[in-house]
């Protein structure tokens, strides 16, 4: 079980995308009453369709950025699970309000109509990003600092987390805060594992591959990191002393690009596949080569990934590659 009985109306943003259709799947699953907040501009209703005529659940097909919305709908909850975030990364290098928008405007209004509706409890979803350079060399706790971030998505979040803590500290509110590695799973829509199984349905023959091929990240299972969330909820209640906490979310290992592309390649059962590089050692303007981070905090919880970070990257290859 996620949650115990004081859990019983939970309100999920972005529960139409990849991570949040999975939490809506658990919650129902669970016999819990949710409403699922989602614009539609990166989820699929179609996550939806199994779930539109079973009682507790509601679709609200909306935009964080509307206030008076999210302050009609969001009343009434045990619990906000905010998910919603801007995933284009590479798209905030060319519309650069895209995650001031996305993520630290609609966080605020998310916290905004918890404070004047009377929601306390929120479980948000940061990133591994926002450490920048302090992951690349070293593996980074949560005490890193300073933090500079080198995208605007990681900018957006971080901006997030700061309003997260403050609207905690100011007006009672509680939040668990995640900073994650990389999640997979099936109904991936962007990454780099779904990034190769389109390219090889394109041209079999030949794989291109962005940056130098030396790239490393966490990558870590969908079900681990809703577990991972709720145990934690469960484990280190929130106070009025300390209101707000932040924890690394992922396994203890990494996998490199050329890993990943080896196991797309043998999952998707091809052979003689041509790889090609496109050099320089980011992929893209914001991009961090290497993505390292240490979940000991969640250890001494008592919470760790079942998978390494090679097994996980394989077992989202072959959902994805099934879903298709």
């Amino acid at each position: 079980m996620l949650f115990d009985d004081s859990i019983r109306k939970v309100f999920v943003t972005g529960g139409a995308g990849f991570i949040g259709s999975h939490v809506v799947d658990a919650l129902i699953g669970e016999g819990r009453s949710v409403t699922l907040f989602d614009n539609l501009s990166s989820g699929r209703d179609k996550y939806l369709k199994a779930h539109l005529e079973k009682p507790g659940f509601k679709f609200v097909h909306a935009d964080l950025l509307d206030l008076d919305r999210v302050k009609a709908e969001i009343a009434g909850h045990d619990l906000v699970w905010h998910l919603a975030a801007n995933t284009d990364i590479p798209g905030g290098f060319v519309q650069t309000d895209l995650d001031v928008k996305n993520c630290v405007i609609a966080t605020y209004n998310v916290l905004e109509a918890m404070r004047t509706t009377g929601v306390q409890r929120m479980l948000f979803s940061s990133t591994g990003g926002i450490y920048g350079e302090l992951c690349r060399y070293d593996f980074a706790s949560e005490s890193a600092g300073p933090l500079l971030p080198l995208s605007l998505y990681a900018a957006g979040k971080l901006g997030s987390e700061a309003f997260i803590s403050a609207y905690c500290n100011l007006f009672d509110l509680r939040a668990w805060m995640f900073r994650f590695g990389n999640v997979v799973g099936s109904r991936m829509s962007h990454g780099v594992i779904y990034d190769f199984v389109q390219k090889l349905k394109r041209d079999s023959s030949h794989l291109e591959i962005l940056g130098d091929g030396r790239q490393e990240k966490n990558y870590f299972l969908t079900e681990e990191c809703i577990a991972g969330m709720a145990y934690a909820f469960r484990t280190a209640p929130m106070t009025p002393e300390k209101p707000v906490d932040l924890f690394n979310l992922g396994t203890d290992s990494v996998t490199g690009v050329k890993t990943i592309a080896k196991v797309v390649i043998e999952e998707m059962g091809l052979d003689n596949v041509e790889i090609t590089y496109t050099g320089g050692e980011r992929g893209w303007p914001g991009d961090q080569p290497q993505v390292h981070i240490t979940s000991g905090k969640m250890h001494a919880l008592g919470w760790k990934a079942q998978k390494s970070s090679d097994e996980a990257v394989r077992l989202a290859a072959r959902r994805l590659i099934a879903d298709a």
